[in-house]
């Protein structure tokens, strides 16, 4: 009777086993985008997803899980995001990659563009690209660069506008777009609906990055210029210091500077979800000032250099990326508002930005 029992038994737990009603545990959807640049000339540059709520990476190469394999390209720059698409800019492979969001399959590619930069838009057809022009060693440095409008619903480039020379990122605020051109002193101001440049407004010297704050103003973070020797040891010159620039959109001419003390070059201009605190880079650490401050703050909130920075909007932690070189892994490290760290975690080569959704 036993022998006739056992396989009577194992029966039932095969089928316990395939049972119509045991489902499995779906894997979490990423919510934030971590951007890894790669090695340069190697093609592996890399988009990883994290999962807030479970507190976990649910991959390291996104685009490569996604579409058999493929490389997404060579430098990774920006990613913008409009409704459920993902527009991912590949500064050297001169392209920018659209995906679907979460999955990021492919929906096509915007190519014709070349040293592609910032993404933004203002509706699910339009976009805006800036582009750099010329090379750095010819005289002067570069030439004047292009915002390129895109039609989201082609993935083509429809017309250009000439800025100023290496324009970075920029900002649609009110109608206007706004582009820091960051080896000048100047923002230029295109209009959304025609598509053409209104006005040129003059900051400090080289614009780079630029947030809207809950009054409605404009901040422009202004790295400052720096000058080398054309021969060996090719000694670097500050010819200006940084600054950090409000203006009002209505009165763009009446502005407050803030100017940065030291040789340092200040970067990565950012904003909380009330708008009314801003982050910036300088001098290896990170700084965090209010709206309505009228002078910088001396001690730093994170004592570190990072290659990458950013704030949830949906509850102000706060994102750093960490690059010990470009030829080996980085990482990024999440931090409370208050600076103390949460957690880190391995990705891939030069993480350089992160994208919340």
């Amino acid at each position: 009777m036993k022998k006739q029992l056992i396989p009577f038994l194992t029966g039932l737990a095969l089928l316990a086993a395939c049972s119509p009603d045991k489902k499995e545990t779906p894997a979490p959807s990423p919510d934030v985008f971590i951007l890894s640049e790669g090695q340069f000339g190697a093609k592996d540059g890399a988009v990883s997803g994290f999962n807030r709520g479970a507190k976990a990476l649910t991959g390291l190469d996104l685009f490569g899980s996604a579409n058999n394999g493929a490389p997404l390209g060579d430098v990774v720059q920006h990613m913008g995001v409009q409704g459920n698409k993902g527009y991912v800019v590949v500064n050297a492979s001169k392209k920018v990659e659209v995906v679907t969001l979460p999955d990021f399959k492919t929906a096509g590619t915007i190519s014709g563009v070349d040293q592609p930069r910032y993404f933004t838009s203002t509706s699910a057809t339009r976009g805006y690209l800036t582009e750099w022009r010329g090379v750095y060693n010819s005289n002067p440095a570069y030439s004047p660069g292009v915002l390129s409008i895109l039609d989201l619903s082609t993935n083509t480039v429809t017309s250009r506008v000439t800025v100023g020379r290496n324009p970075e990122q920029l900002l649609a605020l009110g109608g206007k777009i706004y582009v820091p051109n960051s080896l000048e002193n100047t923002v230029s101001v295109i209009d959304d609906a025609t598509g053409t440049l209104t006005s040129t407004i003059t900051v400090s010297d080289g614009p780079s990055s630029m947030v809207a704050d809950k009054d409605g103003n404009i901040w422009v973070l202004c790295t400052g210029f720096v000058v080398y020797q054309t021969s060996p040891p090719y000694a670097a010159t500050r010819v200006s210091n940084g600054a950090l620039v409000r203006f009002n959109p209505g009165s763009p001419t009446t502005q407050l500077r803030l100017a940065f003390p030291g040789t340092g070059s200040p970067s990565k201009l950012r904003t909380n979800a009330a708008k009314d605190q801003l982050y910036y880079s300088f001098g290896g650490a990170e700084y965090q000032v209010s709206t309505t401050a009228t002078a910088l703050p001396t001690a730093p909130f994170i004592r570190r250099s990072l290659s990458g920075f950013a704030i949830d909007p949906r509850d102000n932690t706060v994102y750093g990326a960490v690059s010990p070189s470009y030829n080996s892994n980085g990482r990024f490290i999440r931090y409370q508002a208050t600076g103390a760290p949460i957690d880190s975690f391995e990705v891939k080569v030069g993480p350089n930005g992160f994208v919340f959704y």
